[in-house]
């Protein structure tokens, strides 16, 4: 073989969870919406995908990147963008047309110029990576994720390992990719963008111990739900299994209603940092600020008391009161004063004192959680946490909705 050339490359694939199911009307639409999404985040982390080489694939593409790509801005910030504008379009967009998904990435040999296209090992591991059982299970485990990327072990090593431009190791989850059949074996890396699901608790163990051990004992009266304690006693398993979810109420957008039915879904499943995620978002979705992903005091002005309440409420139930808006503003007191951050913090044991700071990784936060009353709704935004500023974009749309509810 002649003039053969050997390069190595970055290589990334991407391809859309549950395409072929959709009718031929919405897999164009999906087509035309993620090609104008893939150049939009590529332009916006500085890359110009007229530069890649394509191959479309009809659910998705591959591509293989110009020699000087940088691998910070294809590992990290393309990804980030792409996600960001993900969640604009699938909160635009019904299921039928809502666009997740996997994203492979693999750093090896490329052999250009042949009659079929690129060849090379870059091309066939990243063939494996993207259609790995681990990748999937990824990101049908999250059901708040818009993206799952995998990348490879030599592109984890250039890339991730020096933990430079924000990228850290901790961020990812290794894995193996074995695939027996085609000989294939390799570690890989594994990133959510809207951070890992916690683990679901046992089913005969419906809350981890340590929990059980600070929640109150059932009483009589009636709390309320914001202002006041509210207790209610974990039904039973033969309960639960006859129990049919209730409806969301009406009088509140779709968007709002899909959410705070996939809450209930999570608080049934004791997924409790899903559940906090999912309660941030259906406050930014009700005050229009996803975009934005965080809340002004004017916004939280905005906020129906009744949505406060069912939030308040759901926390509660699947917490015997011991998580809520009303258990935090116990925590402050209850005096109908608006909270100040530092002090809310601390009471809620999102921070150990005053002079700790708060875990910036967020499953570390929320794995902080247990037998800490009022710890939960945090309403952190993982989603938003890897842009710079998250930090006073929480605070103030911690103090935002505590200024609401002091109303």
């Amino acid at each position: 073989m002649p003039n053969v050339q050997l390069f190595d490359r970055v290589v990334v694939a991407v391809d859309v969870q549950g395409f072929s199911a959709r009718n031929v009307r919405r897999q164009l639409l999906i087509q035309d919406e993620l090609d104008r999404m893939l150049t939009e985040a590529a332009r916006a982390a500085s890359l110009d995908r007229l530069e890649w080489d394509l191959r479309g694939d009809g659910d998705g593409e591959v591509a293989v990147l110009p020699a000087n790509v940088d691998l910070l801005m294809i590992v990290r910030r393309f990804v980030t963008e792409l996600d960001q504008l993900l969640t604009d379009h699938n909160e635009d967009h019904g299921p039928e047309t809502r666009i997740r998904l996997r994203i492979a990435m693999n750093l090896d040999s490329v052999i250009p110029g042949g009659r079929l296209g690129h060849g090379g090992t870059a091309l066939i591991g990243l063939a494996r990576l993207l259609d790995s059982q681990p990748v999937r299970k990824a990101l049908d485990d999250a059901a708040t994720a818009n993206l799952a990327q995998i990348i490879s072990e030599s592109l984890f090593q250039r890339a991730v390992v020096p933990e430079v431009g924000g990228i850290r190791q901790a961020q990812f989850r290794k894995v193996a990719v074995d695939i027996p059949a085609k000989g294939f074996r390799q570690n890989a890396y594994i990133y959510l963008p809207c951070g890992w699901p916690r683990p679901r608790v046992a089913a005969e163990r419906p809350f981890p111990p340590a929990v059980e051990a600070l929640l109150p004992r059932p009483g009589p009266g009636p709390g309320s739900p914001v202002n006041g304690p509210v207790i209610r006693r974990a039904p039973s398993r033969r309960a639960e299994a006859r129990h049919e979810p209730e409806p969301p109420p009406a009088g509140y957008d779709e968007g709002v209603m899909e959410l705070l039915a996939d809450l209930r879904a999570a608080m049934g499943a004791r997924d409790f940092t899903r559940a906090d995620g999912l309660t941030t978002r259906i406050l930014l979705t009700a005050a229009g600020r996803n975009t934005e992903g965080s809340l002004r005091a004017a916004d939280a002005q905005g906020l129906p008391s009744a949505l406060l309440t069912e939030l308040d409420t759901i926390w509660a139930a699947a917490s015997n009161g011991a998580w809520g808006f009303g258990a935090q503003r116990r925590k402050l007191g209850g005096d109908g004063r608006p909270a100040i951050y530092l002090a809310l913090s601390v009471a809620c044991g999102w921070r150990a004192n005053a002079s700790h700071s708060v875990p910036r990784d967020y499953g570390e936060f929320c794995a902080a959680a247990q037998g800490r009353e009022g710890f939960f709704p945090t309403l952190r935004n993982p989603g938003a946490e890897q842009y710079r500023g998250w930090y006073d974009q929480w605070w103030a749309t911690v103090l935002a909705v505590h200024a609401r509810l002091a109303q």
